[in-house]
């Protein structure tokens, strides 16, 4: 009898077990020596993640799906410390999977990455309609390849032939002291999560009303002009740019906002 309930709470235990998480085989965390402004991450075929001058706060961002204002708590040096990463995953893992579920993995596992999620109300931003109207084209049929985060990450091209333009968020580009964002064939509430992972640092939710898909081009300043060179930052403000070259207004407001408040975090183990 002994042996058979000792058998019986073994099967429970198995039985409710949580399932192994997606996890990178190997995986190089290092201090990024401090040489050049590039950031970059960048999922590719073989399952394969390289990540090259994030801050730990801005991998957080990236394997959580959230923007900066999201993150709550932990230490000065999860802004400040830069790290470069190599990992390989086994098969030929998806984007979506490396630089979510695998990358909250390695977090955990490396950093010892503890958090927990709550509701707040906040400030945020509501993407509206100006009184000028939508100024953006309607997106070209065939100007873009659609690609899902969901498929093994597109094969690097051949050396001299042409990097292949995907529609939606690519990053965002710089053109001396402006910032640009060039974005095919989006909806809004795509636009909408772009511009959240800008320097306005608030969540913004699409309340223009707008269906379909838009190409977007827009270019404003990253800095305000210096009494010494007042043309010195040639582009608007961000909030004209948008008005100006979207037909579109960033307006103020309050809204539940989900955060990720860290609880604790450390150091990176050693590779």
């Amino acid at each position: 009898m002994a042996k058979y309930f000792a058998y019986l709470v073994s099967a429970i235990a198995l039985a409710q077990s949580p399932t192994e998480r997606p996890r990178f085989e190997v995986a190089s965390i290092k201090l990024h020596p401090g040489i050049g402004n590039l950031v970059h991450i960048q999922p590719l075929p073989g399952g394969r993640l390289v990540v090259e001058n994030f801050s730990l706060k801005f991998l957080i961002q990236t394997a959580y799906g959230a923007d900066a204002s999201q993150i709550l708590g932990g230490p000065d040096w999860i802004g400040s410390d830069r790290y470069d990463i190599e990992a390989k995953a086994e098969g030929n893992a998806s984007g979506k999977l490396m630089t979510g579920p695998m990358l909250q993995t390695l977090l955990e596992d490396r950093f010892k990455l503890g958090i927990h999620r709550e509701t707040r109300q906040l400030p945020i931003y509501e993407l509206t309609l100006a009184k000028s109207g939508v100024k953006m084209p309607p997106a070209k049929a065939g100007a873009c390849i659609p690609f899902s985060m969901d498929s093994p990450p597109w094969p690097t091209p051949a050396p001299g032939e042409p990097r292949p333009i995907f529609c939606g968020f690519r990053g965002f580009g710089v053109e001396g002291l402006n910032r640009k964002l060039e974005m095919p064939g989006v909806t809004m509430t795509e636009l909408a999560s772009a511009l959240s992972r800008s320097e306005l640092r608030r969540k913004i939710v699409d309340k223009t009303g707008l269906a379909g898909e838009f190409d977007v081009h827009l270019i404003w300043s990253l800095d305000t002009p210096s009494s010494a060179d007042p043309s010195a930052a040639a582009g608007p403000s961000i909030f004209t740019a948008v008005q100006e070259q979207l037909g579109l207004k960033l307006e103020s407001a309050k809204g539940p906002v989900e955060v990720l408040v860290i609880d604790h975090i450390e150091r990176p183990s050693a590779n």
